[in-house]
C-alpha cells in the first residue's frame, strides 16, 4: 500500500502556482499523462534506472502547463502517493521576450525557504551556490519539484549558446538533481535544455509535446460548445495545426460569440497566421475577440480593458499595481470602463474573462483578489496591440504603475533583494513609460546606492542588476535607448561588467567596447580608463592577450591625458596585469610598484594596493612560488627550486602581510568580491608555502589555514556571482583538496571549473585546468579524463598537456611557459 500524504506529519506542499491551470478535462494527452505517472511511481519505488528529470519541449501554447497542472492536481486527488514534499514554480511570471534577462533569485528564494533553509534563502549567497544548496534539500527525499516555462532563462536558439541556461542557479540545480534525485523533477519549456545533453538518454529524458492529434483536436472543440460538421472540424484543426492554445481561444470565442456554430470561423483570417511559433493563429482569434467584445457595449469594452491590463505586466499583475491603473484618474482609452464601477460590477466581469479561459482569478482565502494572469502569449499579444493602437495610455499607464512602485517602496538603508524587488519592477515600467531618464536614477541612486553599488557588491545580484540594466537597451548589447543617451557610456560599461563577470564573456565584448569608444568620443578619460580596465580583463578572459595589452596601454594614454590624481589611476594594475600573463614579468612589477605609489600617496586607504589591483599584485608575488610548488607536486629534480627556497618564503610572507591589510578593507565596505579575492591569495601563500616547505610530504594539519581561506575564497565568490574569478578559487581549491587525499573532491572542482570556462569560453583557464588535470591525477588509473570528444577511449594526461600547451600557444599565455616545462620534463616518467 502506498504512504499517503496524510500519514505523514511533516509533509508539505505548494503547487499554487500552477494548480489553477489545470483544466477539469485534459484531451489529447492520455500518452503524456501516463509517461509522468510512470516516473513517478519508478521514483516511488525507488527504482535505479529511472528519469530524475523529465522535460517537455514545445511551442508556445501547445498545453506544457495544461499537462503538468492537470496531472499534479490528480496526484494530490490521490493524497499524493508516496510523495514526501511537492513544490511547484512558473517562469512564465518573467515573461517571454528574449530580451528580459531574467533571474532565478526570486524562485531560489521562496523554494529554499519551502524545504526550510531560512538562512541561505535569505544570504547573499550566489544563485548558483543556492541552487547547488537547494537540488541536496529536493535530492535527498521523495520530492515533486515542478518548473514551468522555464525559457526566460534559456538564451535563444539562434544565439551562439543555443538555447543554454544563463542563470547558474538553476543550471546547477538541474545538473546535480540529474545526477542524483530521490524523487522527480518536471520541466516544461519552448526550448530544449542542452545543459542536460549529458542525462537525455539516461536520468534527464526530453520528451518533444506534438500538437494535437485530429481526433483531439475536435473532442476539444466540441467540448466547447462548437457544432457542425465532421469535416468542418477537420478542416479547422488542420488549419491551426491542432496548437492547443488557439483551439481553446477559438473554441470559446465561437461559442460566446456565435452560439458555437463553426461556419463563423471564416471571420477569423488564419491563413496569414505565423506559423513557426503558433502565435500567429492565436492572435488572429483574439483580433476576432476584440472585435466581438466591442460590439458588446459596457460588458464588452470592461473585459477588453482588463485585458488590455494585463498586457502592461511580464508576470501575473497583483492587486495593489491593479488598483493603482484602475482607481484614481482615468487612463485615456484604457481605464475608462473599469473607473468608477462597484467592485461588483469588477468581479463579474473578472469572472467571465476566467471563464472564457483567457485569464486567471487568483483570490486569497477571504475572497480578496490577489493577481490576475493569462497566457504570455495574450500577455505579449495585448501589449503588441496596445503599443500600435494606444500609444498615449500605453505610456500613461506603464508611467502610473513606475510612480506607484517607486513611491511605495520603503527598501531601507541595507535592503534585501526581495526587498528591492519592487524597484527593478519600477525601473522596467518607468522604461516602458519613456522615463527612461527617471528610471535610471531609481537604478542608479536606490539600488546601486551610488558608487557603493550595494546590489552588485554587497548582495550579489549581478542577475537582477543586469534585468535592470537591459530594460534601457532598445536592442541588447547594441542600442542604448535615446532618454538615457547622456549615461550611455555608463550602461554599456554596466551590462559589459555584469555579462563578464557572469560568464557571458562573448556578449559582453560589443557593450564594453561601446563604452570605451563613447568616452574616449567625449573625451571623459577617467571613465575610458575605467571602461579599458574592464575591456583588459574580458580580452583575457576570452584569451585574447594581445588586444588585452593594446587595452592597458591605451588606459595609460589616458592616465596622461588626465593627470590629476582619480581611483581611474589605479586601472594600470589592469595593464600590469596584463603584461603578467604575456610573460612580461619585471615590467608588470614595475607597472604594479608605480601604481601602488601612486595610490599610498593620494588615497588613505593605506600603503597596498588593494580590491581588484591588489589581487593581481598578488598574483605576479606568488608566480615564482607557484611554479616552486608545482614542481615539489610533480617530485621534480630542479637545483633552482632549492637554492630559491628562501625567496619563495618570503614572497609568501609579503603576501601575508599585504592581505591582513587589504582584507581589512574590504570587509569594512563588504564586498563581497575582494573579501573572496582577499581570501584566495592568502590561501594560496599558506598552500604553496606548505608544499615547498614539506616537499610534497604534507601533514593535514598543515593544511589547515590554507583550507580556510580557500574555502571561504570559493564560497564567498559564489556568494558574489563573479563566474570568471570561481573559477581561479575552484583551481586553487582542487589543488588543497587533492592534497588532503580527497580526490573526488578535486576533480569535481575541476569539473565545476571547467563547464563555467569552456562556456565562456575563458581560453586562460581553460588551459590552466589542462595543465591542472595532468599535474593532479596523471597516476590516477583510470585516467578520469580518458574519452577524447568523438568518445573515444585512451585521453591520457599527456593528452591534456598537449591542449594546453595549444592554447597557451594560441593564447600568447606566456605566464605559463616554465610550468609548461617542468610538466613536460616530469611526463617523461609517466605511464
Amino acid at each position: 500500500m502506498s504512504q499517503t500524504a496524510s500519514s505523514r506529519a511533516n509533509f508539505q506542499t505548494d503547487i499554487s502556482r500552477i494548480d489553477k491551470y489545470a483544466p477539469a478535462e485534459l484531451i489529447g494527452r492520455e500518452a503524456e499523462l501516463k509517461i509522468l505517472s510512470d516516473a513517478w511511481q519508478q521514483a516511488v519505488s525507488g527504482e535505479p534506472k529511472r528519469p530524475h528529470i523529465l522535460t517537455f519541449v514545445a511551442l508556445g501554447g501547445e498545453g506544457k502547463t495544461s499537462l503538468i497542472a492537470k496531472w499534479a492536481a490528480d496526484l494530490a486527488y490521490q493524497d499524493w502517493p508516496g510523495c514526501d514534499a511537492a513544490f511547484a514554480w512558473s517562469f512564465y511570471s518573467q515573461g517571454t521576450s528574449e530580451k528580459r534577462q531574467a533571474s532565478s533569485d526570486s524562485f531560489l528564494k521562496e523554494a529554499l525557504l519551502f524545504f526550510g533553509d531560512v538562512e541561505i534563502a535569505n544570504s547573499a549567497a550566489s544563485s548558483f551556490d543556492k541552487g547547488r544548496r537547494l537540488a541536496q534539500l529536493v535530492g535527498g527525499r521523495r520530492t515533486l519539484l515542478i518548473l514551468d516555462g522555464v525559457e526566460p532563462l534559456q538564451y535563444a536558439p539562434t544565439s551562439p549558446t543555443g538555447s543554454e541556461l544563463k542563470d547558474q542557479g538553476v543550471a546547477a540545480l538541474l545538473k546535480a538533481l540529474a545526477s542524483r534525485n530521490d524523487g522527480l523533477c518536471i520541466i516544461t519549456t519552448r526550448y530544449s535544455i542542452p545543459d542536460l545533453r549529458n542525462f537525455w538518454q539516461t536520468t534527464a529524458p526530453e520528451i518533444k509535446l506534438k500538437s494535437l492529434l485530429l481526433e483531439a483536436g475536435v473532442a476539444l472543440l466540441r467540448r466547447l460548445g462548437v457544432k457542425g460538421r465532421q469535416a468542418e472540424f477537420a478542416q479547422l484543426v488542420g488549419d491551426v495545426r491542432g496548437h492547443a492554445l488557439t483551439l481553446n481561444l477559438l473554441g470559446s470565442y465561437l461559442r460566446d460569440a456565435h452560439g458555437g456554430d463553426i461556419r463563423k470561423r471564416d471571420l477569423i483570417n488564419l491563413k496569414d497566421a505565423d506559423a513557426e511559433e503558433q502565435s500567429g493563429h492565436a492572435f488572429h482569434v483574439m483580433d476576432a475577440y476584440v472585435e466581438s467584445f466591442k460590439r458588446e457595449g459596457d460588458t464588452g469594452t470592461r473585459a477588453l480593458s482588463v485585458l488590455r491590463l494585463l498586457g502592461l505586466f511580464d508576470r501575473p499583475a497583483t492587486a495593489d499595481c491593479l488598483n493603482a491603473l484602475w482607481i484614481g484618474e482615468e487612463i485615456g482609452g484604457l481605464t475608462g470602463p473599469l473607473v468608477g464601477i462597484s467592485e461588483a460590477q469588477r468581479n463579474i466581469t473578472l469572472k467571465r474573462l476566467n471563464e472564457a479561459g483567457l485569464i486567471t482569478v487568483n483570490r486569497n482565502e477571504a475572497a480578496e483578489l490577489v493577481s490576475l494572469d493569462a497566457h504570455p502569449l495574450l500577455r505579449e499579444y495585448f501589449a503588441a496591440r496596445m503599443r500600435d493602437e494606444l500609444p498615449g495610455g500605453w505610456l500613461a499607464a506603464h508611467r502610473r504603475l513606475y510612480e506607484y512602485l517607486r513611491d511605495s517602496t520603503k527598501e531601507g538603508d541595507q535592503p534585501t533583494l526581495e526587498d528591492l524587488q519592487p524597484l527593478y519592477q519600477a525601473v522596467a515600467h518607468g522604461c516602458q513609460g519613456g522615463l527612461q531618464r527617471e528610471a535610471c536614477d531609481v537604478y542608479a541612486r536606490r539600488i546601486l546606492q551610488g558608487d557603493h553599488f550595494y546590489s552588485s557588491k554587497s548582495l550579489g545580484a549581478l542577475g537582477s542588476n543586469l534585468g535592470a540594466v537591459a530594460a534601457f537597451f532598445k536592442e541588447p548589447w547594441t542600442r542604448i535607448s535615446p532618454g538615457v543617451a547622456h549615461r550611455q557610456g555608463w550602461l554599456f560599461n554596466e551590462a559589459g561588467y555584469y555579462l563578464t563577470a557572469l560568464g557571458r564573456l562573448l556578449e559582453a565584448l560589443e557593450p564594453i567596447s561601446a563604452g570605451l569608444e563613447y568616452f574616449v568620443r567625449q573625451e571623459k578619460w577617467i571613465e575610458a580608463s575605467i571602461a579599458a580596465g574592464n575591456m583588459v580583463e574580458l580580452e583575457l578572459g576570452v584569451g585574447q592577450i594581445t588586444n588585452a595589452l593594446a587595452a592597458g596601454k591605451r588606459i595609460l594614454k589616458f592616465i596622461k591625458d588626465n593627470p590629476e590624481w582619480g581611483i581611474h589611476q589605479l586601472y594600470r594594475a589592469s595593464y600590469a596585469h596584463a603584461l603578467h600573463h604575456a610573460g612580461i614579468h619585471h615590467e608588470a612589477l614595475i607597472q604594479y610598484q608605480e601604481t601602488e605609489k601612486i595610490q599610498s600617496t593620494n588615497l588613505n586607504q593605506g600603503k597596498f594596493l588593494y580590491s581588484q589591483q591588489g589581487f593581481f599584485y598578488c598574483e605576479l608575488l606568488l608566480k615564482e612560488p607557484e611554479r616552486g610548488a608545482w614542481l615539489c607536486m610533480l617530485e621534480a629534480d630542479s637545483p633552482s627550486r632549492d637554492a630559491n627556497e628562501s625567496a619563495y618564503f618570503k614572497s609568501c610572507d609579503i603576501v601575508r602581510g599585504r592581505t591582513l591589510e587589504t582584507l581589512r578593507i574590504a570587509i569594512k565596505n563588504n564586498w563581497l568580491v575582494d573579501i573572496a579575492l582577499d581570501h584566495l591569495s592568502r590561501g594560496r601563500a599558506e598552500l604553496f608555502s606548505t608544499v615547498i616547505e614539506s616537499k610534497n610530504q604534507v601533514a593535514s594539519d598543515r593544511l589547515n589555514m590554507a583550507h580556510s581561506h580557500l574555502r571561504d575564497a570559493v564560497n564567498g565568490l559564489r556568494r558574489s556571482g563573479d563566474q570568471l574569478k570561481l573559477c581561479d578559487g575552484l583551481l586553487s581549491h582542487a589543488w588543497l583538496v587533492f592534497l588532503k587525499a580527497d580526490s573526488d573532491r578535486a576533480l569535481a572542482a575541476l569539473d565545476e571549473a571547467w563547464e563555467i570556462a569552456a562556456r565562456g569560453p575563458m581560453k586562460l583557464h581553460m588551459a590552466d585546468i589542462h595543465l591542472y588535470r595532468a599535474r593532479l591525477f596523471h597516476a590516477v588509473k583510470p585516467y578520469p579524463w580518458n574519452k577524447f570528444d568523438d568518445g573515444r577511449e585512451g585521453r591520457g594526461p599527456k593528452d591534456d598537456l598537449d591542449a594546453a600547451e595549444e592554447l597557451i600557444n594560441k593564447c600568447g599565455y606566456h605566464r605559463r611557459d616554465e610550468e609548461l616545462a617542468d610538466a613536460r620534463e616530469a611526463a617523461k616518467g609517466w605511464t
